[in-house]
């Protein structure tokens, strides 16, 4: 199910200058600054598919531009071409977790990953006119099983991988990368997508045959959520405490804002400097719908999941000074597969599996 793949492999002189940080780890002027900071990352490449859900003129445009940054790494030699097909293991270290991955390919005529999130069509479009200007990819998509079989600490350790190149990523993320000998196999009845539906959508919009995938088991996923960051409106927090006790019990905090939510039915909110604990009086269905559903819509009259005065934050990446926030648990492993396998999907954000996959690393031809 999961191919070898004819890769192209970072070189080392050249591995901490151009893996960048995960996309959504940054804020729109962080990765400004990265990008004017590190004139050889690779978010110079990738941007062009995540600047603009716009007109498709200005997608061509971003995608043309990402092209040229990812021909002028090549003509430099910041990759090294392998010269047969291989599997690879991954495993990246951040953020005091340990991720190991296997890298190869599958078939999009023969294999559908199940999803578990809606994709938003602008960041199809513009992804896929990315794909179709590059005919190449580097971002892998993350998949996972519900078995747990292959224990990736072993195959690391063992006689069947040879490491390539290990390296400290821009943002201080260790990353190794080892090729896996040719009689290694890995296989499964069904796959599920963990992060990068957009991703799989923009491949077969650009007719890719092939989509590069990350396969993590899922004993080496580590679940975070989004913060849902709320701006540009004008609100009394009390009347908005008031409204929310008609479905949670609130309680003032006066823990650290760094306190995140370990509990299903619990959320965490901020109004302007003040922090409050509510939990849910009914628990049904996922805290995300809860909050897409009923929280957003009554309390700040946003219907829209793709709303501009909301945005996505992971929990990691610090606080905002918009003025609210909602703070929710992290999903569990179990709802994402319950969700895939019923052809529903979540509300988007409701998961945030870390370490991120790195664009960068390696790339194939598409």
């Amino acid at each position: 199910m999961i191919q070898p793949i004819l890769a192209s492999v970072i070189d080392d002189r050249w591995a901490s200058s151009v893996v960048p940080p995960p996309y959504d780890s940054l804020t729109a002027q962080e990765r400004e600054l990265h990008l004017e900071k590190h004139v050889y990352s690779f978010l110079h490449v990738t941007r062009s598919a995540d600047a603009s859900h716009g007109h498709p003129t200005e997608h061509v445009r971003l995608a043309a531009e990402g092209n040229s940054a990812l021909s002028e790494l090549i003509t430099a030699g910041a990759y090294t071409p392998l010269p047969e097909p291989r599997l690879f293991l991954q495993k990246i270290e951040a953020e005091g977790v340990i991720q190991r991955s296997i890298i190869g390919s599958i078939d999009l005529s023969e294999v559908s990953p199940m999803p578990h999130e809606a994709v938003h069509q602008g960041r199809v479009q513009a992804l896929a006119a990315h794909f179709r200007q590059a005919r190449s990819m580097s971002s892998p998509v993350v998949v996972t099983s519900r078995s747990d079989d292959f224990d990736l600490r072993k195959l690391e350790e063992s006689d069947k991988t040879e490491l390539l190149t290990s390296f400290v990523a821009t943002d201080d993320t260790e990353m190794s990368l080892w090729e896996i000998s040719p009689d290694f196999v890995i296989d499964f009845e069904q796959l599920y997508i963990i992060d990068g539906h957009h991703r799989v959508a923009a491949a077969r919009e650009a007719k890719f045959d092939h989509l590069l995938v990350a396969y993590v088991p899922p004993s080496e996923l580590c679940i975070g959520s989004f913060d849902r960051d709320i701006d540009e409106l004008e609100f009394l927090p009390r009347k908005t405490i008031d409204e929310l006790s008609k479905w949670c019990d609130v309680r003032t905090s006066s823990e650290s804002e760094s306190t995140k939510p370990v509990d299903k039915g619990v959320l965490r909110l901020r109004f302007g400097d003040e922090w409050y604990w509510a939990e849910r009086k009914e628990i049904t269905g996922l805290d995300s719908e809860f909050v897409h559903t009923v929280l957003l819509p009554e309390l700040f009259g946003i219907h829209d999941a793709d709303d501009p005065r909301m945005s996505y934050r992971p929990f990691s990446a610090g606080v905002s000074n918009s003025p609210a926030t909602i703070r929710l648990a992290p999903a569990e492993l179990g709802d994402v597969f319950d969700v895939a396998d019923r052809s529903l999907v979540m509300p988007p954000k409701s998961t945030y599996f870390f370490p991120k996959a790195r664009s960068g690393v390696l790339i194939i031809s598409c």
